[in-house]
């Protein structure tokens, strides 16, 4: 820090939110040693959409749902994860579990990191929690600079006024939820009663916030408005409350929702990314999404771009979406998320971060229906129908339990406190919910005010370029800079015509218009001359990160550890097959059919089993030791077994419990109690993956497991062809024998033909 400019000369900085944004601002202002400055935040807690304790229950964000992308996107450069206490209320005293960070941390661990981030950078003093800012007036005198005349009002109703140099706005992109627009007749804005529950995505937790007060749901339809990713993410979270209603080992839910379905309308299709991508085709690798989606490696050496796309911009990138997913989705038997064919009419590339959506689609928990939701006629029995416009037709879903809108957020509140003038001088358009502003310097500033900075105020704002928009920001403010050259993406005539057609809802317009992160970072790291910290890697190798740039103020040896642990992540990943354990059992989701052939030493034990099986996902459960998995799933099969020596048949069932732990990577079967066959029991076999170079050579993942049962030895081997994240048949082969068991089980699984797609 630079601390010899006297306090009374410093300029004063205001800065509006205490979310990632508001911090990282405070940090970085506040360690150039040249500004004084003021936070203001209207919550009585720092964090923003992340202020949240692992019970809170209100909030834009349930506090167990994990962040979209790695620990290595979502933080700073110099503050690593394994430096968070995470230890849960119920996790006891001592050090133990500090550093088991999960690679994609719950948002209420994001609440601990920013706590911790506050505690190590930013003085107390210069917080004003509770406080509201109001009014932010641009005073302008002759012969005197600008400066920003403050009015804030504290939770007492108390009001105070104060002057500063600079304001910065970190009062966050995704201020306030937007419901479905005008031309929607019967679709609040979740402020009446209807006879059907009608509530936004981000109020939605659990499945009693949709069926409050009624004693039954069974066979009701909940019906999920949205084309973008929060509709994919709603739809999974819904579908996997249903599934832990069917399959829990707490009966009681099963009854109440027994028959529910989800019904998506999306406008357009949805390419559904799990966590965890195949690094290289035919890799037999896996990595995190960001690793994969941000690596030197594969992103051309080219200008950073945003704004529209072009038609052959649209083609590349659903042809890299393609790749990812393992084709166009015309295997998920829904029409709606069929990838259209090349052409001016191909819209751009939409996706939803999950885990679970593609599957529950395959499965058939979750139809999609394309086209735009154009009225709901409520009745006063408790259901509803919906009329939805497809081209030049209509569609109708009737049994409409409950509405859940996943129609974003809209940041009109987040500038409430800004004077008309200043809004004008931003051609500022309250219509415009993705682009309220035009902005320039990668969206922090704009020449007619250059003493307000916006951070993180665009769709989508990743961590990293908040980090830099900061640094960018104090960078000028302290040197007085010109501005740095326009990008040509960020000429105003280019971001007129992007809002006009973002309005217009344009087949070119991008999810994320701003959206290039790698391109950004290295542009803003450039003209900052700041220094690469590649550490392990080479210099086009591995993904971006925050710490991968390192400036004067930065503590190095928290950059350096992030960036040991992202070189390892990494190399384990691609040397040592980590999380394909993972990867594999998400792709074992949904419905089968089966083919088992056993062939015994003694010909009465010998036949045939054909039937049907599936692999339905819950809420992880505590074995006897009382520890819980990461991911869960009951698998159930039955089907008729036929004798080869009498011809005899019989039914058969089984069950198992398939538990992954992402601390140890390891993939485990479990068997069930006989008294109650959804609850687990003891431990069947841990599957052991087979390193990539092995995998490779057989053109499939394997995971071997062996154990000894009373006097019997087992050996299993899984072979799963998993084609980018699809799997479509595997094999499971048992070997066993012993005193009283010579045999061989061997089990085709293939996936149920694909029915007439689904509209």
């Amino acid at each position: 820090m630079d601390s010899s400019q006297p306090p009374s000369t410093r300029k004063r900085v205001c800065i509006i939110g205490a979310g990632p944004a508001g911090l990282v601002a405070a940090k970085t202002v506040h360690q150039t040693g040249r500004f004084t400055l003021t936070i203001y935040e209207k919550s009585p807690r720092i964090g923003g959409l992340w202020a949240l304790d692992e019970y809170t229950q209100t909030g834009f964000l349930a506090p167990g749902t994990p962040t979209n992308l790695s620990r290595f996107t979502v933080g700073f450069s110099d503050l690593d994860w394994r430096e968070v206490d995470l230890r849960g209320q119920h996790d006891g005293g001592g050090e133990a579990g500090k550093g088991a960070v999960p690679m994609f941390p719950r948002a209420w661990m994001v609440g601990r990191y920013l706590e911790e981030f506050r505690r190590r950078y930013v003085p107390d003093e210069v917080l004003k929690l509770g406080t509201e800012v109001v009014r932010a007036e641009r005073c302008v005198e002759e012969g005197r600079a600008a400066v920003w005349r403050v009015e804030s009002r504290d939770g007492m109703g108390g009001r105070g006024t104060e002057e500063f140099d600079y304001l910065v706005v970190a009062s966050g992109f995704f201020a306030k939820p937007r419901w479905a627009g005008q031309g929607v007749s019967g679709l609040g804005d979740g402020g009446g009663v209807p006879a059907v529950r009608t509530i936004h995505s981000s109020q939605f937790h659990s499945l009693k916030d949709l069926f409050s007060g009624r004693p039954n749901a069974a066979g009701k339809t909940i019906l999920i408005v949205g084309g973008g990713n929060s509709a994919g993410e709603t739809a999974a979270a819904v579908a996997m409350q249903l599934s832990d209603a069917a399959w829990s080992p707490d009966t009681t839910r099963q009854e109440i929702y027994k028959g529910c379905k989800i019904i998506h309308i999306t406008p357009r299709p949805i390419y559904g990314l799990p966590p965890y991508l195949e690094y290289e085709k035919d890799s037999m690798t896996y990595v995190p999404i960001d690793l994969k989606l941000y690596d030197f490696s594969k992103r051309p050496q080219m200008e950073s771009y945003a704004g529209l796309q072009t038609p052959e911009l649209r083609d590349i990138v659903h042809g890299a979406l393609q790749r990812m997913v393992g084709g166009d989705q015309s295997d998920l038997g829904s029409e709606a998320l069929k990838s259209p064919p090349r052409g001016e009419d191909r819209g751009s590339v939409y996706v939803a971060l999950s885990e679970t959506y593609s599957e529950f689609v395959r499965s058939g928990l979750i139809e999609v229906t394309g086209g735009r939701a154009v009225s709901i006629s409520q009745a006063t029995d408790g259901e509803a129908t919906a009329t939805v416009k497809r081209g030049d037709g209509h569609t109708v879903v009737d049994n409409i339990g409950a509405v859940i809108y996943a129609t974003g957020y809209t940041p009109s509140t987040a500038l409430d406190f800004l004077p008309d003038d200043v809004k004008q001088a931003l051609q500022y358009d309250p219509s415009s919910a993705r682009l309220p502003l035009i902005l320039d310097q990668w969206q922090t500033t704009s020449t007619a005010v250059p003493d307000l900075a916006f951070l993180g105020f665009y769709e989508g704002p990743y961590w990293g370029i908040m980090e830099m928009q900061a640094k960018l920001t104090a960078d000028r403010w302290i040197n007085e800079k010109e501005l740095a050259p326009q990008r040509p993406y960020e000429d105003a005539h280019k971001m007129l015509h992007l809002r006009k057609a973002m309005q217009e809802k344009a087949l070119d317009v991008p999810q994320y218009w701003f959206g290039d992160y790698l391109g950004y970072m290295e542009d803003i790291a450039s003209h900052l001359q700041l220094s690469r910290n590649d550490a392990a890697f080479a210099e086009r190798e591995g993904c971006t990160s925050p710490a991968r740039y390192v400036s004067a103020q930065i503590d190095n040896l928290q950059a350096d550890a992030i960036m040991a642990d992202l070189h390892k992540t990494w190399r384990d990943c691609i040397d040592h097959g980590r999380f394909v354990a993972r990867a594999a059992l998400r792709a074992m989701q949904g419905n089968w059919n089966i083919s088992r052939k056993i062939e015994s030493e003694d010909p009465a034990y010998s036949g045939t089993l054909q039937g049907q099986a599936s692999f339905h996902p819950r809420f992880p459960t505590a074995d006897k030791s009382g520890r819980v998995a990461d991911l869960e799933f009951v698998y159930v099969e039955s089907g008729e077994f036929t004798s080869s020596s009498s011809g005899l048949t019989m039914l058969a069932r089984r069950r198992y419990v398939y538990r992954y732990s992402e601390a140890d990577d390891q993939l485990s079967v479990w068997f069930v109690k006989p008294e109650n066959d959804l609850e687990v029991d003891y431990l069947f076999h841990d599957l052991t993956f087979v390193p990539p170079a092995e995998a490779r050579k057989a053109g499939a993942c394997i995971a071997k497991a062996d154990h000894l049962c009373v006097d019997d030895m087992y050996w299993t081997q899984y072979t799963l062809p998993v084609e980018a994240i699809v799997l479509r048949r595997f094999e499971i082969k048992h070997t066993v024998k012993g005193p009283q068991k010579d045999y061989v089980a061997t089990t085709q699984f293939t996936r149920p033909l694909v029915p007439a797609a689904r509209p």
